[in-house]
């Protein structure tokens, strides 16, 4: 490896230092040199090494100390407002999120509105825990799973060949894969008729069968409806944004004790759309106040700046909804806001 980065640091030379490096190699100091030169490339090798390894320590110790913090809050401070550039950089890290072949099917509502949340609590929520909860935090989130995935294949299959960090291989199978694997099919159950009956779709329970059946001969998948899918793609959504809220030093509560008919009613979210579980938001009650100036301060972080090349994405607006579904985040069209 020294030897390596001595020949690469070589290669690099313009053409005075060349002109140098001659005159060295024909001197009786050669070897000295060449020595020299070796043990200043294996010095810099092991460095960047422990750089990198202490990098990974204090990234390890920020997410240990993140996860470890994270808790249900019982209560939340009521009228307690969060400042909207930390808003937007929640919402930002939650986009990163994984999904299956990257149609990132979950919508974010973040309702804030006082005069909604009174009405999701007092007409949608089970409890009087989450009753409290969603008018006293700052915010809920409400996660959107998306019941018709294949409506965003061609969509996305643009994205990603735009993109060209797939291969040729991927791109081919792409639409075929997304479609039979996410468990979407048509309404008629098998026991007939339309949406009636049993929940599992023909397409699916069909695809259960073929799937089966050469599941002794070769591996196959397993295949589940198209909410089972969608839900378990939300709920990885969900817990990225728990996660990048408690960094944040706001507390959080899952929630999914509410009458999902109400609430889509109350959000007007489009029957295309379930609502697997909701996020309630905010300050911990009676707890300090907490300075969210320090969580951008310029530390020079290097894991915490460094950009990496990711999938495509779609734009924020599209993802994230004000209040209700479909309606803008007044912070997301702020020219202030920092974006990454």
């Amino acid at each position: 490896a020294a030897q390596s980065g001595w020949l690469h640091s070589i290669l690099l030379f313009n053409e005075i230092q060349w002109q140098q490096f001659a005159t060295i190699m024909t001197s009786p100091f050669a070897p000295t040199a060449i020595a020299f030169a070796r043990a200043a490339a294996a010095a810099t090798a092991k460095n960047t090494g422990m750089a990198n390894n202490g990098n990974n320590a204090r990234m390890l110790q920020a997410f240990r100390r993140i996860v470890r913090s994270r808790e249900s809050a019982r209560r939340f401070e009521p009228h307690a407002s969060v400042p909207d550039r930390a808003w937007r950089d929640i919402l930002e890290m939650t986009m990163t999120s994984p999904s299956g072949f990257n149609l990132q099917p979950t919508h974010v509502i973040l309702l804030r509105c006082p005069r909604i949340k009174a009405a999701l609590s007092e007409h949608a929520m089970l409890g009087f825990g989450n009753q409290y909860r969603t008018k006293d935090a700052s915010a809920i989130a409400v996660f959107c799973a998306d019941l018709e995935p294949s409506k965003r294949v061609d969509r996305i299959f643009q994205m990603e060949r735009d993109s060209g960090m797939r291969p040729d291989g991927y791109l081919a199978v792409l639409r075929v894969a997304a479609s039979f694997l996410t468990g979407e099919g048509t309404t008629a159950s098998i026991t007939g008729g339309g949406g009636g009956g049993s929940s599992t779709h023909l397409s699916t329970f069909l695809k259960q069968t073929f799937t089966q059946a050469l599941s002794p001969v070769q591996p196959m998948p397993t295949m589940e409806n198209v909410e089972s899918w969608s839900y378990k793609n939300a709920g990885i959504v969900a817990q990225t944004y728990t996660m990048a809220a408690t960094a944040h030093g706001l507390k959080t509560c899952m929630m999914e004790g509410y009458d999902a008919r109400r609430a889509k009613e109350i959000l007007r979210v489009p029957k295309r759309y379930g609502i697997p579980l909701m996020v309630a938001t905010g300050y911990g009650y009676g707890e300090e106040p907490v300075d969210h100036e320090d969580d951008f301060l310029e530390d020079g972080d290097e894991f915490g700046r460094r950009q990496q090349e990711r999938t495509p994405r779609l734009e924020m607006d599209e993802l994230f909804f004000g209040d209700t579904f479909g309606a803008p985040l007044d912070f997301l069209f702020d020219d202030t806001a920092p974006s990454e």
